[in-house]
């Protein structure tokens, strides 16, 4: 697993879940229906576990948004 920290707006998550396996499936479908989309990042949040999926061009700053630890990248 990556350590490495990223910060996004909570309200911009393209989708969420508690399953790491289901946020995944939910990742690789929008992939697949925009082959041309940019860079798709799962993330946890490791105050509650939840995963949520966001495009990583969407990343803010440190003092903007909540932190969450990457964990897939698609």
């Amino acid at each position: 697993m990556n350590n490495e920290n990223v910060f996004f707006n909570p309200g911009d998550a393209i989708s969420s879940s508690h399953d790491f396996k289901e946020a995944r499936r939910s990742a690789q479908i929008i992939k697949a229906g925009k082959p041309t989309a940019k860079k798709i990042v799962i993330v946890n949040d490791t105050e509650n576990g939840k995963y949520a999926i966001y495009f990583a061009d969407q990343e803010v700053d440190q003092g903007k948004g909540k932190a969450y630890r990457i964990v897939d990248k698609l």
